[in-house]
Formats: C-alpha cells, structure tokens, sequence
C-alpha cells in the first residue's frame, strides 16, 4: 500500500520535524519511498509504503508530537 503524509510543522517546532525527519524510527514493514522538504506548506511529504494500515499509523504518529499531519492512502496510475 502506498501512503503520503503531509506534515505542517507545530509553531517553534520546525527544527525538531526536520531532525526527526532524517532520525524517524522506520517500522518493519514501512518502506520511504520519498522525503521531502518543502518551501511552504506543507513542511514536509514523505511517500512511503506499508504492509497495512497499522503499520502506516505506527510510522506517522511519530511526527504528531512536532506537526500537524495528514495522511492520504495513494494509487499508482498504470499507463
């Protein structure tokens, strides 16, 4: 399954997403795909892959403690 989560960091915490950005603790069964940081809002994308559901919430509820997150379940477009 692919997954995007969008992070809006939380005022004053724009340094501790980004560290945890490059330190966030990878599940068994999460693959990063994609990490981005952006010039706006959001702060940062990360395209990842899971196994489950449940192994997606484990990944993103890291980044909750420093942002604002939203993510979103995604389908590859086959040409």
């Amino acid at each position: 399954m692919l997954f995007v989560m969008f992070a809006t960091a939380h005022p004053e915490r724009y340094s501790d997403l980004f560290h945890l950005l490059h330190h966030a603790r990878i599940p068994e069964g999460v693959k990063i795909r994609e990490k981005l940081e952006i010039f706006g809002k959001p702060d940062v994308v990360v395209i990842f892959e899971a196994n489950n559901e449940e192994l997606a919430s484990k990944f993103v509820e890291q980044f909750g403690r420093v942002s604002d997150v939203i993510t979103h379940l995604a389908l590859r477009v086959r040409e």
